[in-house]
């Protein structure tokens, strides 16, 4: 009954662990609904959430295993139950063959228990025999020494004497008899409870194998090796989702669309996404985004001062270097000219570039 206490013990606290879990999952994943977005947004919040919400796979997983161990407490109870039944008159349990056994022993015994107490009987009446014997020598030779005695009365003392002596003869004899009775008696008795001691034997050792086999397979549900791959496809897939989902470059983009502010580094990632193909990934939209500061780079270099509010609003114009001052001026003006023309195109392209995030 202890092993199986300590056993279910150990179960419920897992499934409070399991409860745990879950009401962690609860927990964290309103609070994290509920932050501001100043503290996260986007793809990293909802990497956040995928993270916290995975605790209830766990949760799951953690759960089934309580099963097991529950079905391993449940097969050990039931053999109990079957196997142990409940005293009438004192607390605990007998094995079912107790009662069995006891008389199988009780039986194998009353040959020798009764040779026994024929013996004790007869040991008591020599010790009585020979306090008799001893008696009528006495009387003999009180007699014999007593010069009044008169020969009747010595013959009379001499048959007690021998009657007494006759009776002891026999109870030694019959003594001898009942010793070797009960040498044979407890040759036979050992035999058989040896026999009976076997069958005792085997439903002890029955007893303890069940035990061995009970802890080998609450060991083998506490640590299954039946859920390692789902757990493992788990957290590879969580690592690999925000690995390839978790983009701070997007996050940054989503931001500045959010508060309403237009630099160069949206407008050139705006740029790079209409020309490329919608099935791009965020892998390439990284490396796009790399190259485009770098040309972005490249272009300030070669520009005059002059030329740098046209430089935030078209950052992606290359200038060459050999263009006279003058034509630079113009198509300054020119730019300038045609951004003020297309006020409302900024917000067209920019939904379409957060459609493309």
């Amino acid at each position: 009954m202890d092993l199986i206490e300590w056993m279910q013990d150990y179960c419920d606290n897992e499934r409070e662990q399991v409860r745990n879990l879950i009401s962690y999952a609860e927990k964290w994943t309103t609070r994290i609904k509920q932050q501001p977005s100043l503290i996260s947004y986007h793809t990293t919040k909802r990497a956040q959430l995928d993270v916290v919400r995975i605790t209830k796979e766990l949760a799951r997983l953690k759960d089934s295993t309580c099963n097991e161990i529950q079905k391993v407490i449940d097969k050990y109870r039931n053999y109990i139950n079957e196997t142990y039944v409940t005293e009438r008159f004192r607390p605990g349990r007998k094995h079912r063959r107790t009662q069995e056994f006891k008389k199988l022993f009780k039986s194998a015994h009353a040959p020798l228990r009764e040779v026994s107490d024929e013996l004790e009987r007869l040991c008591t009446q020599e010790k009585k025999a020979r306090e008799a014997v001893h008696a009528a020598d006495s009387a003999c030779e009180i007699l014999e020494l007593d010069p009044t005695t008169s020969e009747k009365q010595r013959a009379r003392a001499n048959d007690i004497q021998t009657k007494k002596q006759t009776i002891l003869d026999d109870i030694e004899q019959k003594l001898a008899e009942t010793k070797a009775k009960q040498k044979a008696a407890q040759k036979t008795y050992r035999i058989k409870a040896t026999e009976i001691f076997k069958q005792c034997q085997y439903v002890e050792e029955e007893r303890l194998e069940q035990i061995r086999e009970t802890l080998l397979d609450f060991i083998q549900a506490m640590y299954t090796q039946k859920h390692s791959m789902e757990l493992t496809d788990i957290f590879e897939g969580l690592t690999t989702k925000i690995t390839t989902q978790q983009n701070s470059f997007d996050d940054l983009l989503f931001w500045a669309k959010t508060y309403g502010i237009e630099n160069k580094l949206t407008k050139a990632l705006t740029s790079t996404i209409n020309a490329n193909d919608d099935g791009e990934n965020i892998i390439e939209s990284r490396t796009i985004k790399k190259s485009t500061h770098r040309d972005i780079e490249k272009n300030d270099k070669h520009q005059p001062i002059m030329d740098n509010d046209a430089d935030e609003e078209e950052p992606s114009a290359a200038i060459s270097s050999t263009t006279p001052a003058k034509t630079k001026v113009k198509r300054t003006k020119n730019a300038t000219t045609t951004d003020k023309k297309n006020t409302i195109e900024p917000f067209t392209t920019n939904n379409t570039m957060l459609n493309h995030v």
